[in-house]
């Protein structure tokens, strides 16, 4: 399916027989999942063509021939001693400490984002401070290279009473990513640019 997908990279609409002829398959194949992506609200059949669903426009710039790097959000709530850690359920890093952290969702901004993971991960009530730092973390496994993250590193308040973490007496404990930022990048700040945008695209 993400053949077929691939192809609205490129074009609005696409007819039958044209997304056939790109992709080389069997009629009846191609229209199984055509009905598909049709039933889940992804393509939208018009007359004789298929079409992106306006619901599925995000997914464009996920349709890729390569694995991308993967954005995620880092929040510090402490000091410049102490942060709020947690032990890491997930490879890579199982079992170490981590910042509360994860994706940036589709909609959400940078402050929506941390109170969302703040409440997802600890149930507290949590707001954005400040912006420190955007890293490029590559992660590699046996001298070869298995995860890319670009970490946006932020500080977050919270009026909640927490269990901190001292970094220095466990920093063999912590995630070297998220122990290098917490003691490096807390004294820095940076703005990160909003920009909302509207596609006119031709018919």
């Amino acid at each position: 399916m993400d053949k077929i997908l691939k192809l609205f990279q490129y074009n609005q609409k696409l007819k039958f027989s044209k997304i056939e002829e790109a992709l080389g398959m069997r009629s009846n194949k191609l229209a199984y999942h055509l009905k598909n992506l049709a039933k889940k609200g992804i393509l939208v059949k018009q007359g004789d063509y298929y079409s992106l669903s306006e619901a599925s426009e995000y997914l464009i710039p996920y349709i890729a021939e390569k694995s991308a790097v993967l954005p995620a959000i880092l929040v510090h709530i402490g000091n410049k001693n102490e942060a709020l850690l947690y032990p890491r359920s997930k490879r890579p890093y199982k079992g170490l400490l981590s910042m509360p952290g994860g994706r940036i969702l589709i909609g959400e901004s940078l402050k929506d984002a941390v109170q969302r993971i703040a409440r997802k991960i600890f149930n507290i009530n949590a707001r954005l401070e400040k912006i420190h730092s955007v890293s490029l973390e590559q992660v590699r496994k046996s001298g070869r290279l298995v995860h890319s993250f670009l970490l946006v590193f932020v500080s977050a308040k919270t009026r909640n009473k927490l269990k901190l973490t001292n970094l220095k007496k466990n920093k063999k404990k912590i995630i070297p990513s998220d122990y290098e930022l917490l003691t490096n990048d807390l004294s820095k700040e940076i703005r990160i640019k909003t920009i909302n945008s509207k596609v006119n695209e031709p018919g």
